[in-house]
């Protein structure tokens, strides 16, 4: 007798799917197509019966979509799931919020030196004076010497130019 389980892929954390535990001992994600190795991964429902497996994973799929009204309260270990009477079986495998969120820290990307010295120009209206440009380049973490470097970089790659001595202007 086949048995059903429904899991969520480890990679992407957004989809939710049926598999045959009795059957091979590999799967592939059917929306991002990682290969999973059904022995490392998390069952959250289990049945012989596949209605009830598509019911578990219907509930599953629509938590991990926010399509219930509390997601805290969905995913939390008091939540009841008496109230949806497809489950009933689903009770015993405790699902935490903390299983699906992405574990990885969100980064903003680094601005290029280059790049913030160009927006301090944009924002003085084009031009500046070499002196108060490298001012507020200081007060942004460039130090003199890097200064110097990105202002002739900037000046022969034609991004900047010295339309006369000590000012700088946008082109």
């Amino acid at each position: 007798m086949s048995s059903f389980g429904v899991i969520v892929c480890p990679k992407c954390r957004e989809h939710a799917q049926i598999i045959e535990t009795s059957g091979p001992k590999k799967t592939r994600c059917q929306k991002c197509g990682s290969n999973l190795e059904i022995r490392k991964l998390r069952i959250f429902f289990q049945s012989g019966d596949l209605d009830e497996a598509i019911s578990a994973r219907t509930v599953i799929q629509a938590r991990l979509h926010g399509q219930e009204k509390d997601v805290e309260a969905v995913f939390s270990d008091s939540f009841n799931l008496a109230e949806t009477p497809e489950t009933t079986n689903f009770v015993e495998f405790g699902v935490s919020l903390k299983d699906f969120k992405d574990k990885r820290k969100l980064r903003k990307p680094k601005r290029s030196k280059n790049q913030i010295i160009l927006d301090i120009l944009r924002l003085n209206g084009g031009r500046m004076d070499i002196k108060s440009l490298g001012e507020s380049a200081s007060e942004h973490g460039i130090d003199e010497d890097d200064f110097e470097k990105i202002i002739e970089k900037l000046i022969s790659s034609g991004e900047i130019y010295e339309p006369s001595t000590g000012i700088l202007g946008l082109i």
